[in-house]
């Protein structure tokens, strides 16, 4: 069936599928014998349909089955989200909180990147935040201007799906579904450091009682 040949086409590519960026695509996956023809046969290669929330959220291609190859596509997933989309993301966020510019960061939001230069030339901490993503932010110059720069964090932001430009000549953007699935990875990337950290501290109490112990005896 070209339909489903076509959302499938999308899915395995690794898109999330929207209404902001995959709106053809998700209107044909919001029919229930459409959805689950899908789901049947990315069930035959391997994969199960997924969703980043059950109601109106994204859909997206997972694994069936975590095999050792999926594991390691996970774990190089979540050092991506953690040290180069969460910096972004966070960067965006301290402008919202701002309050001086109407900018969200949920699905359907609208970015306009001329009121994010606004803000960012006013505080010299933001600017200075803005700096801080050079490592991570492909051709970025701290040379340039803060609009170009501010632009580089939007355009790999697009590259990599979280927003869409929906007006080129006035540079807005609009944010996508798919950045339900980033705030999902980078919480559970923040609970298990405090996992991790706390195991940490264990061990470092246990072998200071033993040491304690030790020099008792």
């Amino acid at each position: 069936c070209p339909v489903i040949a076509q959302v499938l086409k999308c899915l395995l590519s690794g898109a999330f599928v929207c209404p902001i960026a995959y709106q053809t695509e998700y209107n044909l996956l919001q029919l229930p014998e459409n959805r689950d023809l899908v789901a049947e046969t990315m069930k035959t290669l391997g994969y199960r349909l997924a969703r980043t929330n059950p109601d109106d959220g994204a859909f997206y291609m997972a694994p069936l089955d975590l095999t050792d190859l999926a594991v390691s596509r996970v774990k190089e997933e979540l050092s991506r989200f953690r040290d180069v989309f969460g910096p972004a993301v966070l960067l965006l966020d301290m402008i919202r909180q701002t309050n001086s510019v109407e900018i969200g960061l949920s699905p359907g939001d609208v970015i306009r990147l001329a009121s994010l230069e606004e803000v960012i030339i006013e505080s010299a901490s933001l600017e200075s935040q803005l700096r801080d993503l050079a490592p991570v932010i492909k051709n970025f110059n701290p040379r340039a201007s803060i609009r170009d720069n501010l632009r580089r964090v939007l355009e790999q932001l697009r590259a990599a799906g979280y927003v869409a430009l929906v007006n080129s000549q006035a540079e807005i953007y609009q944010v996508t579904g798919k950045i339900e699935y980033l705030y999902s990875v980078v919480e559970y990337i923040a609970e298990h450091e405090v996992i991790m950290v706390e195991r940490v501290d264990d061990q470092v109490r246990d072998e200071q009682q033993l040491l304690d112990g030790i020099g008792d005896a």
